[in-house]
């Protein structure tokens, strides 16, 4: 028995809640020694979050247990290290998502799929066009005039984002172009990321 897709659990609806190890390496939480969060605005269901190199401990709002989750790290080819969170189930993930009880990766969601692969051919390519337009300032609309060039944007970068735009909007039929945006799973795209 096959879900609607508008109903369909996808990785952007999951992306409300999140724990992103590249993440907190570019904020510098993973330390030696423990560090503690008090995570108001980015994770709201977590209560305190206490950070070391390989484990993280957190405790959530309303709940009397702690989840730990154990971190990983790899050599990257070219000098450096990456770090990984493992999951509950094992899977070492680069990502985790919000559930009930606590912190999980996709594949606990019942291998979550992207929005985009919930889609046929032409509903990629509209997605794929109200994404760029959101990147760029504009409205995720086909129908809104293109976005002016973002302050501080380079000029070749923008032309090239432009010319994939144009050349995706004119694979598309009048009748999708006029569609409305998906945009219960392009807010993922288009928030900036906070702590």
């Amino acid at each position: 028995m096959t879900r609607n897709n508008r109903q369909q659990l996808t990785v952007e609806k999951l992306g409300d809640d999140y724990l992103d190890a590249g993440e907190l390496r570019r904020w510098g939480i993973y330390q030696d020694r423990w560090i503690t969060v008090q995570p108001f605005l980015r994770w709201p269901g977590i209560a305190r979050m206490r950070v070391a190199k390989f484990l993280i401990l957190l405790e959530m709002q309303n709940q009397a247990t702690r989840q730990r989750i154990p971190v990983s790290w790899t050599r990257c080819r070219y000098g450096g290290t990456r770090p990984w969170l493992i999951c509950q189930c094992g899977r070492r993930v680069l990502r985790l998502f919000k559930a009930l009880p606590g912190y999980y990766c996709r594949q606990c969601f019942d291998n979550a799929r992207y929005a985009s692969q919930c889609k046929s051919l032409q509903g990629r390519l509209h997605f794929q066009a109200c994404k760029l337009r959101l990147r760029l300032g504009g409205v995720a609309s086909l129908t809104a005039p293109f976005p002016e060039r973002p302050r501080g944007m380079h000029r070749r970068t923008f032309e090239r984002l432009r010319r994939r735009a144009e050349l995706l909007e004119s694979g598309l039929s009048n009748r999708v172009k006029t569609k409305p945006a998906d945009y219960p799973n392009l807010v993922y795209y288009s928030r900036p990321s906070i702590i």
